[in-house]
């Protein structure tokens, strides 16, 4: 069972966590610093790994520590990763946007193209975030 973990690139920095929020009923992801199209397919599968271990309805996304753009992988998130966190449960994902506008936007991008897969709604902060994921959730 895996209630967090952590990904690290090669200079040993963190780059993404992830902790199971089960009296909550989500998962809650954490994305930190600049991101590649590697470092997000890396901690997508993870969450895929997280929830074929144990379903869950609820992601929550936060990019409050991102740098930068992350468009260079909308594609694999939208055609790849949201057709399989569908098919494990996923009803609800909570994005919390990015300070930058780079982050912000790629994140227009990916809410623009991702249809049909989940609700998905941004917001400001973790905490709104989360109280949304556990109305959801009842």
């Amino acid at each position: 069972m895996i209630d967090y973990r952590e990904l690290k690139k090669a200079n040993g920095f963190n780059f993404f966590e992830a902790r199971r929020m089960d009296e909550h009923g989500y998962i809650a992801v954490n994305w930190i610093g600049l991101q590649s199209l590697e470092t997000i397919v890396m901690g997508g599968n993870l969450v895929l790994s997280m929830l074929r271990e144990r379903p869950c309805q609820g992601i929550l996304n936060s990019n409050r520590e991102l740098i930068g753009p992350w468009d260079v992988a909308v594609n694999w998130l939208v055609f790849r990763w949201s057709p399989q966190a569908k098919a494990l449960g996923v009803k609800h994902y909570a994005h919390v946007l990015s300070p930058g506008i780079y982050g912000q936007r790629s994140y227009e991008l990916f809410s623009n193209t991702v249809t049909g897969e989940f609700k998905l709604k941004s917001f400001e902060d973790e905490e709104r975030a989360g109280e949304w994921l556990q109305r959801m959730a009842l």
